[in-house]
C-alpha cells in the first residue's frame, strides 16, 4: 500500500501496486492524469449512489392487510 495525497488536497490511505498500475494505464490511454481518473471514478460512484437513493423514494409501498 502506498499512501499519498491527491493533488495536494486529499489524503488517501493507500492503493496497492496493481491498482496504481491500472490507474496509470487508464490515465495514459485517456491522456489525462491519474487524479482525473480517480475523480471520474468517484463522480460515477456518487452518481450511482444518488440514483439508487432516489429509486428508494420512487417505490410505492402498499399496506398489508
Amino acid at each position: 500500500m502506498t499512501p499519498f495525497v491527491l493533488e495536494g488536497c486529499w489524503a488517501l490511505d493507500g492503493l496497492d501496486q496493481p491498482t496504481m498500475r491500472w490507474l496509470s494505464k487508464v490515465a495514459k490511454q485517456k491522456r489525462v492524469g491519474v487524479a482525473d481518473v480517480i475523480y471520474e471514478a468517484l463522480e460515477s460512484f456518487v452518481t450511482k449512489c444518488e440514483a439508487e437513493a432516489e429509486l428508494e423514494e420512487k417505490i410505492i409501498k402498499f399496506r398489508r392487510r
